[in-house]
């Protein structure tokens, strides 16, 4: 891949990198998390929190989670609801389309928009909350919160649907505008119709040089990854959810059969969702029983990967070019938080199965996302450096040496402003875990079990009467585990 760059964007972008790199909170607040020091990082994200920022929903639930795991239940259930508010306010649209109002903002990137979270986030903001309140002793809360989670992943399919639909209309109609803003510059515009320039990201799309590198650096497949209409529910629902709704309403002796019967439809490999499934099939209810779910390690973050537009694909002559960076995210995915979970109880080892690899969830999310991500930044560049080109020719065929340089500084000018509004949208929630395993044991004479991993000791937990729900979450080797304990007589 041939570098457009010249030598002074260059280091106006490498010199940009280096004093917005000077401070990271969100390294300080992963720092605080996979040490363990949940406080520190409630704090850190606290501090973030700016009402109505594009920011404003991710942080909300950074801080959310980290108040949870620091058992700060009040902090944490403020923090989910005002998140919720934000989440409410993007119902019905879509930040694509009502978020960034500036003039052509989707000609920047997509950070310019509020961060509208996946359907992952708000699935957990309504079980954590959910999860909270049982082990308060709040059944009715908890029952209503397990409920909007269930609506939530209902709804899956559709919000990544109006998403969609939502920023194409977005990124044509700010290309629009920006081409018109050009022109009424002086500029001018490279003339290119809405065709060729859909030719031209089809043309990327089919480039297997181009397609490979972005299989290797970011996990996604040209002609198969993010594609809606070849997934099924079992792709995108998420186990875990269905499972803890339908133990929970099991034994509170509500309707569960369906909400199981999901969780054992997606993990058809899992016996103990299976056996769940099939005691309440027939009407069974269960008694001195003990559910215990492991939600362990941190799920995967998004990072930004810069490359340049592949030559071969900018329909110009090449020495117009000054600028033709793009910014991509791709997914880093983090280590467990321990392997080989299992559950003892007086004396006897019982090993956790795996419910959900919430890594191949987020991708998932991700692939979706990046489908219509990678469309929209290879017409912000074809459509940048259209304008770096039409300077450039007017320039080459001007005599006068003043109008020439006018010239010169505005397709310079323009080289800048794409170098400089270039970006990647790595925003997510990183709260969130990397796989959940779970187990189920009768409650031993003793009233305790111990949780542990290869690595050795992770928890003890003293059990309520009858039946319970255990809750143990644990970001990293380091973290020291919290505890969620939910009476269910």
């Amino acid at each position: 891949m041939k570098s457009c760059h010249i030598p002074l964007l260059a280091v106006l972008a490498s010199g940009v990198a280096v004093i917005c790199g000077c401070r990271s909170p969100m390294k300080d607040y992963e720092a605080s998390l996979t040490a363990g020091d949940y406080a520190k990082a409630a704090a850190v994200a606290d501090e973030e929190i700016s009402e109505g920022a594009n920011d404003e929903l991710m942080w909300r639930l950074m801080s959310g989670g980290a108040h949870r795991l620091a058992g700060a239940k009040e902090s944490a259930v403020v923090q989910f609801d005002r998140a919720e508010d934000v989440m409410i306010g993007h119902d019905g649209t879509s930040v694509f389309s009502s978020g960034a109002t500036g003039a052509w903002a989707m000609m920047t990137n997509d950070k310019a928009f509020p961060y509208e979270g996946g359907g992952q986030d708000r699935i957990f903001t309504c079980l954590y909350k959910a999860i909270d309140f049982a082990a308060a002793g709040d059944a009715a809360a908890a029952r209503t919160e397990l409920n909007r989670a269930a609506q939530h992943q209902e709804n899956w399919l559709f919000e990544r649907r109006k998403d969609i639909v939502a920023a194409g209309e977005r990124m044509e109609k700010d290309v629009a505008a920006y081409r018109k803003a050009k022109q009424q510059e002086g500029q001018g515009v490279d003339g290119q119709s809405q065709t060729k320039q859909s030719e031209a990201v089809g043309k990327a799309f089919a480039d297997a040089d181009f397609a490979v590198q972005v299989k290797e650096k970011c996990g996604f497949d040209m002609a198969t990854s993010g594609v809606l209409d070849t997934l099924q529910p079992i792709d995108w629902m998420n186990p875990y959810i269905s499972h803890v709704t339908g133990v929970f309403r099991w034994l509170k002796g509500d309707d569960a059969r369906n909400h199981l019967k999901d969780a054992a439809t997606c993990r058809t490999d899992n016996a103990i969702v299976a056996r769940d499934f099939a005691e309440c099939d027939k009407g069974e209810k269960p008694s001195d029983q003990v559910w215990i779910w492991v939600e362990d390690g941190l799920g995967p973050r998004r990072e930004e990967w810069r490359l340049d537009l592949p030559i071969v694909l900018i329909p110009y002559a090449n020495r117009y070019v000054l600028y033709a960076g793009m910014a991509l995210p791709y997914l880093e995915y983090r280590a467990a938080g321990g392997d080989g979970w299992k559950v003892r109880a007086d004396g006897v080892e019982t090993p956790m199965n795996e419910l959900v690899d919430m890594d191949a969830k987020m991708k998932l999310e991700f692939d979706v996302y990046f489908r219509g991500a990678l469309a929209r930044e290879i017409t912000r560049t074809i459509v940048k450096i259209g304008t770096q080109v039409a300077l450039g020719v007017v320039a080459e065929n001007t005599n006068d040496w003043r109008t020439q340089y006018a010239l010169r500084a505005a397709q310079i000018a323009a080289a800048a402003w794409a170098a400089s509004v270039t970006g990647a949208d790595t925003r997510s929630w990183t709260t969130l875990p990397k796989k959940i395993h779970v187990a189920r044991v009768a409650r031993p004479a003793s009233r305790r079990i111990a949780i542990a991993s290869n690595a050795g000791p992770v928890a003890e937990v003293e059990l309520p009467p009858g039946n319970a729900m255990v809750f143990v979450t644990k970001p990293s080797v380091l973290a020291t585990p919290a505890v969620k304990v939910v009476a269910c007589p």
